[in-house]
């Protein structure tokens, strides 16, 4: 189900979004997933596919139009996981991932979903909303961090992450 356009800074991409279909879109959300998973911790070792698409599911299931795929002439070339969860006992939002193809990484567009991300909570009337990120993904913290995000933690888990909030 398409709902819309983004309302991308660079007009002459021409980007739709759509809401995932996690039946026709899976083969494309394993290979987003693989690309992240690299980019994040540098191998695909131990990372349970199956359990992935469930938990997209589950995303669906709860909060069906913050699951997205982005396209250019129905040609999938990004993703975004928008929900709301809790979070010391209150209701946030909560960017489980602003995804796109290399070949559309490092033109502002990160900047857009970001505006998006935000627009979308705002309608649903949620002010806060947290992502965490690889402390290796210095790219994306920069966005993050100029984008009004601040660090308020960091995970020491099998492989360092940080979780960055705002309030909106």
């Amino acid at each position: 189900m398409s709902i819309g356009v983004i309302e991308f800074e660079n007009k002459l991409l021409d980007l739709n979004v759509r809401v995932i279909d996690i039946e026709k879109d899976k083969d494309v959300l394993i290979q987003f997933r693989k690309d992240t998973q690299i980019q994040s911790v540098g191998k695909l070792d131990g990372f349970d596919f199956g359990s992935y698409l469930n938990r997209v599911r589950e995303r669906i299931n709860k909060l069906p139009n913050g699951q997205l795929l982005i396209e250019k002439d129905n040609i999938p070339v990004g993703q975004m996981g928008l929900g709301i969860v809790d979070y010391e006992g209150i209701d946030i939002g909560y960017v489980d991932l602003f995804y796109l193809i290399p070949e559309y990484r490092g033109k502002g567009l990160g900047e857009d979903l970001i505006r998006y991300a935000e627009n979308f909570f705002k309608e649903i009337n949620v002010y806060e909303y947290q992502l965490r990120v690889s402390s290796a993904n210095q790219r994306a913290i920069r966005l993050y961090t100029n984008s009004g995000l601040v660090k308020i933690s960091e995970d020491n888990e099998e492989h360092p992450v940080w979780r960055m909030r705002k309030i909106l």
